[in-house]
């Protein structure tokens, strides 16, 4: 019996073995198929996104500043607690704050999808962002494209 677990551990710490090299054997495969311009549209379909999103913050502290009796703390207390405990009013602003966070979001969502699948394909804007996050010369190839276009 003690014979048949040693060789089922030995069995089963191969095919572990083999499994982490084919593992690394497609990662590698994959950092490969992606090309310097993957990795530069990447970069532009990114900071698409990013001119976006970074536009949320300061939408949000605009519309708090001329909200009358409406601070800061008072609209991160109002989103920690989802409106719990606020006055009707809180309430629409926090639901009106946040139909436009959401709107910016879902903008920058679709600025995403329509470029992947025009500029690249969607399984290459894939293997791109995880050639990416995965692989330091990529990462810093990716970097750089970012530096130069912004």
């Amino acid at each position: 019996m003690v014979k048949i677990e040693k060789m089922m551990k030995k069995l089963m710490n191969g095919i572990l073995a083999v499994g982490v090299l084919l593992a690394v054997g497609f990662t590698s495969a994959n950092a490969q198929d992606v090309t310097d311009e993957d990795v530069k549209n990447y970069a532009i379909i990114e900071l698409a996104k990013n001119s976006i999103t970074d536009g949320i913050s300061p939408m949000v502290n605009d519309m708090i500043e001329k909200q009358e009796g409406m601070t800061g703390q008072r609209f991160q207390e109002l989103q920690k607690n989802k409106g719990e405990g606020a006055e009707d009013w809180e309430k629409q602003f926090l639901g009106l704050v946040n139909k436009q966070i959401d709107k910016k979001k879902k903008a920058a969502t679709d600025v995403v999808k329509l470029l992947a699948s025009n500029a690249m394909g969607a399984a290459k804007y894939k293997a791109t962002k995880s050639a990416i996050s995965s692989n330091a010369d990529m990462k810093a190839k990716f970097d750089s494209y970012v530096a130069a276009l912004q």
